[in-house]
């Protein structure tokens, strides 16, 4: 950990989340826009002139890890590097929305708000039912092989993912269950964005660049060095 990062104590918390989730604490890694009592947060408390950081996710969670400051560069390649749009969360512009390499939607205003701390991809019926349309998963993969991509485009570059991308596959009391991993909530009004999750980092690792406010993407080549051997 880089010199001068604090750690504050929670002593009360309520919510769900804060009681089924396998967690001990959260970091705030957004901007200082939306930190409770606008806070600073934990990256620019810290003394380093690098303000970055990134995720590499893997299926194997013990096999995860995150980098700050900077990123990994042996064995990943550049994918594509993207403005923030608007500094709460880091979003960026979506262009397009596709499955099966068909439009499902052309949004307009639509932004990805790219959040290490949602595990799906997130967005509203209006956004998210189209796109899905047609897919049911079922619960023990069998169909998984059969199942069309999902192409997000932010300012023009093309992320597919694969069923088995967005498919997630979930352990509890001894059984494995597979769940789409890109779903349709309530939202309020004027809400124009999709929660870009961990579903998508499995597959481009995040690179959040506060020097420059911008967020790149990275795929893993062949060549890159396992974290755990």
């Amino acid at each position: 950990m880089a010199k001068g990062m604090g750690i504050g104590a929670m002593n009360k918390v309520s919510g769900a989340t804060f009681y089924i989730s396998q967690m001990d604490g959260i970091v705030g890694l957004g901007y200082d826009t939306i930190s409770a009592d606008k806070l600073p947060t934990f990256v620019n408390t810290a003394d380093i002139t690098d303000k970055s950081f990134a995720f590499y996710l893997k299926s194997n969670p013990a096999a995860s890890i995150m980098t700050i400051p900077g990123k990994l560069d042996a064995g990943y390649t550049l994918k594509g590097k993207h403005n923030v749009v608007e500094k709460t969360y880091w979003n960026v512009a979506i262009t397009s929305l596709q499955q099966a390499g068909k439009t499902a939607i052309t949004p307009t205003g639509l932004m990805g708000a790219i959040d290490s701390g949602t595990s799906l991809i997130v967005g509203s019926k209006e956004v998210i039912d189209p796109l899905v349309e047609g897919i049911t998963v079922a619960q023990d993969s069998s169909n998984v092989k059969d199942l069309p991509d999902i192409t997000f485009t932010f300012d023009n570059v093309a992320y597919p993912l694969s069923a088995d991308d967005y498919v997630v596959k979930v352990s509890q009391f001894g059984q494995t269950q597979c769940l789409m991993g890109i779903m349709s909530t309530a939202v309020p009004a004027g809400f124009h964005y999709i929660i870009v999750g961990d579903v998508f980092f499995r597959r481009y690792s995040p690179y959040f660049n506060g020097n420059d406010n911008s967020v790149s993407f990275f795929t893993e080549n062949e060549t890159a060095t396992p974290f755990l051997q």
